[in-house]
């Protein structure tokens, strides 16, 4: 349902969350126990009603930071202070790459005929990081720059999905995107669409002491999983940017 805006009789303004019972309960859990840091801030939440209520705030990063450098430079703080939220407010570790690499199984097949290399590296990858994937905060789960929103003269996250996993995740996941940028410096010059992101990758994990081979292994099976998704819902031509890019990389990487 569509956020409303909204101002409380105590003319604090905010803005309203509505869905159905149980659908927001583990955000607003996470954004609850964060209480302002890295996460908007909770005024109210009724888990009978579906309905959370949470402070007003301005754009989302990607309409002011458009690179995706600006956007790198922003998201790592406010992940840092998110994931200083106690594991248990999250949703149980269960293991994000095996769902994951359940989609590039079942999904690949039927939307993924042409992805060849990409598919064959993403799965290699879901599986390894399957089988070494370990429980270490609550990950948003989908930090990309739409979920980041101005507040006063800094940002905030909103919308979590608050599972426990492994930090390099969330890291893939704001590396997922930029499809444009990296296609564009790949045909400016051949090879600068790759190190746009590895440069990206390496700053990414060097602020937050993550591996940065993981992180880019994560982000490319966030890469590949999304152009499946879209396509199975339709979006072809919002799912061709993502295969597209993930074609490159796998090219790249041979």
């Amino acid at each position: 349902m569509p956020t409303l805006a909204v101002t409380g009789p105590d003319g604090i303004p905010g803005v309203l969350k509505l869905a159905k019972p149980g659908e927001l309960d583990a955000a607003a859990r996470v954004m609850s126990a964060a209480d302002g840091r890295g996460y908007a801030r909770v005024l109210a939440w009724d888990a009978d009603r579906g309905a959370m209520l949470i402070e007003r705030l301005g754009p989302m990063l990607w309409t002011q930071a458009p690179t995706l450098a600006e956007q790198v430079t922003v998201v790592a703080p406010l992940l840092q202070a998110a994931w200083r939220v106690p594991r248990e407010a999250g949703s149980p570790f269960i293991g994000k790459a095996a769902g994951l690499l359940a989609i590039l199984t079942d999904f690949g097949p039927r939307y993924g005929s042409d992805l060849g290399a990409a598919m064959a590296r993403a799965t290699a990858y879901a599986r390894e990081l399957a089988d070494t994937e370990r429980p270490e905060v609550v990950c948003h789960g989908d930090p990309h720059a739409g979920n980041v929103l101005r507040r006063g003269d800094g940002w905030t996250l909103i919308d979590p999905d608050g599972f426990v996993g492994e930090r390099a995740y969330d890291l893939g996941v704001v590396l997922r995107d930029a499809c444009r940028e990296i296609a564009a410096a790949q045909e400016s010059q051949p090879g600068s669409g790759e190190a746009l992101l590895r440069e990206e990758c390496r700053r990414l994990a060097g602020w937050c002491d993550v591996d940065a081979e993981r992180v880019w292994r994560w982000a490319f099976v966030e890469r590949v999983t999304t152009a499946l998704y879209l396509r199975w819902h339709g979006y072809l031509d919002q799912a061709e940017s993502f295969a597209a890019t993930a074609t490159l990389l796998a090219r790249a990487a041979e």
